[in-house]
């Protein structure tokens, strides 16, 4: 069957709390507009797009009356032109009227305007509160600054990142461990919580650390070293000389 291109205009706007004017694009669509069943299937290389967002994915499903639930699933990609930061992901869950945005799988972030990544198990973005909530393997990437946790979240107004579970921050060579880190991403300055440890790494560490340093290490002292504590009296051994003990006559 030859593949086509279906456009769908749906103006929201004629429903109460909505402004957005959304576009819709695929090569099939099944609707359902049956009172309180009402679902708009599309599939095969689908865009969804508003002034704010664009939303690009295999299969996506709109359900509610007010057309409030997008469901996509499928090589799902989401660009927020608003707050210029990309996701993607397998499956993607945005409530229209609420406006929080839910990914329940591997997922990766990439925030253009604070250079860093972001990626994770579960990730929620609650729009009108600017607030991301990270949780499952939280890993975040930003230059000369790497986190790890298992729970995180990210308040995008003030730039701040709290880290709990297990929350481990690397800063050029240094560590930070504690039980809670806070990170203002502006500075980078790290605040911690709880059993804290950490490491730094100073210049003489660095010199140590070189190849050539651990090979020395690890090859021990030279012979010159080894004669320290030796006494200064002991005698020599010379080619040619018996030095077995001599022996006393019977």
């Amino acid at each position: 069957m030859k593949s086509f291109i279906l456009l769908l205009l749906m103006l929201l706007a004629a429903f109460p709390g909505y402004t957005e004017q959304y576009r819709f694009s695929s090569r099939s669509l099944q609707s359902v507009m049956a009172e309180g069943r009402e679902s708009t299937v599309l599939e095969g290389d689908v865009i969804v797009q508003s002034d704010k967002k664009k939303i690009m994915a295999d299969r996506v499903e709109i359900q509610g009356k007010d057309f409030q639930f997008f469901i996509c699933e499928g090589n799902v990609v989401v660009e927020d032109l608003e707050q210029d930061f990309t996701l993607s992901s397998d499956i993607f869950h945005y409530d229209n009227e609420n406006r929080i945005i839910r990914i329940n799988g591997p997922s990766v972030m990439e925030d253009r305007e604070n250079e860093m990544i972001i990626k994770c198990g579960f990730l929620e973005n609650r729009e009108d509160e600017d607030l991301i909530i990270m949780q499952v393997g939280v890993r975040i990437l930003k230059e000369d600054l790497a986190c790890r946790s298992e729970f995180a979240v990210y308040f995008r107004d003030r730039n701040i990142l709290e880290l709990t579970g297990l929350p481990v921050v690397y800063r050029k060579d240094d560590v930070f461990r504690a039980s809670k880190i806070t990170v203002n991403l502006d500075n980078d300055e790290i605040s911690m919580e709880g059993v804290v440890k950490g490491s730094l790494l100073s210049r003489d560490e660095e010199e140590d650390s070189t190849p050539q340093a651990q090979e020395d290490n690890e090859t021990g002292p030279s012979a010159e070293d080894s004669s320290e504590g030796m006494p200064e009296d002991m005698p020599e051994e010379r080619p040619g000389e018996d030095n077995r003990p001599m022996e006393t006559p019977r």
